[in-house]
């Protein structure tokens, strides 16, 4: 299974979505392969030209004398870095543009994913509600620490 991360454009989704973006969060086989160029086809400019500096400096390194496996080892890292987090670069990249993330969908491929989401509520109105609690009228009394004393370990039951 993988998990989709499902992007709205700023500004909110449009009524038939078509720019809402599905990231899977997984290897991706032609970032490995090809680091900066994926990086930069993606439009992540900054990391991309950083990583093609990388590969160059390791390309460098690994033409001196007895550096040899130090370059590739360098090369093979810069490409298992962005072979497995390019997609998070990516996410970044396209949160720091003004998207949004709506919510992660876990399916076995793309079109489960899409089906999961836009399957949801009524009118595809996806609201969230996080409960809002006032830290300041809470006594002392409410906590479980003042009612058990302290614990000692992951959880506390409050049973001894």
């Amino acid at each position: 299974m993988t998990s989709y991360i499902v992007l709205t454009p700023p500004g909110g989704p449009e009524p038939d979505h078509r720019s809402t973006q599905f990231v899977a969060d997984r290897m991706v086989w032609t970032a490995f392969v090809f680091p900066g160029f994926w990086l930069l086809f993606n439009r992540c400019w900054l990391w991309g030209i950083a990583a093609l500096f990388a590969q160059f400096a390791a390309g460098w390194l690994a033409d001196r004398p007895g550096l040899l496996y130090a370059g590739m080892a360098a090369q093979l890292a810069i490409a298992l870095l962005i072979g497995l987090e390019g997609r998070q670069i990516l996410i970044r990249t396209l949160m720091r543009r003004g998207w949004v993330l709506d919510t992660v969908v876990t399916a076995q491929d793309l079109a489960t994913a899409e089906h999961i989401y836009f399957g949801g509520p009524a009118g595809n109105q996806r609201t969230t509600t996080t409960p809002k609690t006032d830290w300041t009228k809470l006594s002392a009394e409410a906590s479980p620490a003042a009612q058990y004393g302290p614990s000692f370990g992951l959880f506390d039951t409050g049973r001894r």
